[in-house]
């Protein structure tokens, strides 16, 4: 496992299009995302706007969007640490800003299709040696991304709690 990216493959059983509407309309991802999650025009260059948790609106947090080719590629540079996720974590104003001091990364998503399912590919890099984005982002994809591939599928979330 590298300490520098996360990569990470899911099989859906949905067409491109229908993971490429998951993956970038406000209402689908609202589905899978937890009520939160990103929201843009999803043009090269655009900003993407972040909601932390369901009760608050999208806010530009510095992301662009790097990369849209529908419905087979999407990037985009990831926020950095958000006041919201010092308070969800505990962290004191000092550990927050500590931590603002990592690099931003970059996330990536490639739709392949596979038979009557679509492989989609997660590449979530350019983090630091030991960085505590990447800790974060290690158990939150797969969550995240199981919780997608439900909706997807199913058309009903998963239930955390």
């Amino acid at each position: 496992m590298s300490d520098t990216q996360f990569s990470y493959v899911i099989y859906i059983r949905a067409t491109p299009e229908a993971l490429w509407r998951a993956l970038t309309e406000r209402t689908e991802i609202e589905r899978w995302f937890d009520g939160s999650g990103p929201e843009s025009d999803w043009a090269v260059g655009s900003t993407v706007r972040w909601s932390m948790s369901p009760r608050m609106a999208p806010r530009d947090a510095g992301q662009v969007v790097l990369a849209a080719e529908p419905p087979r590629r999407l990037a985009y540079t990831w926020h950095n640490y958000e006041p919201e996720i010092a308070e969800m974590f505990g962290w004191s104003a000092e550990q927050l800003a500590e931590r603002r001091l990592e690099p931003v990364s970059k996330v990536a998503f490639d739709l392949v299709p596979v038979g009557e399912a679509v492989a989609l590919r997660v590449l979530h890099d350019g983090f630091a040696p030991g960085s505590e984005m990447l800790a974060s982002i290690r158990e939150g994809w797969p969550m995240i991304l199981s919780n997608l591939k439900t909706v997807l599928e199913t058309d009903e979330p998963l239930r955390w709690a």
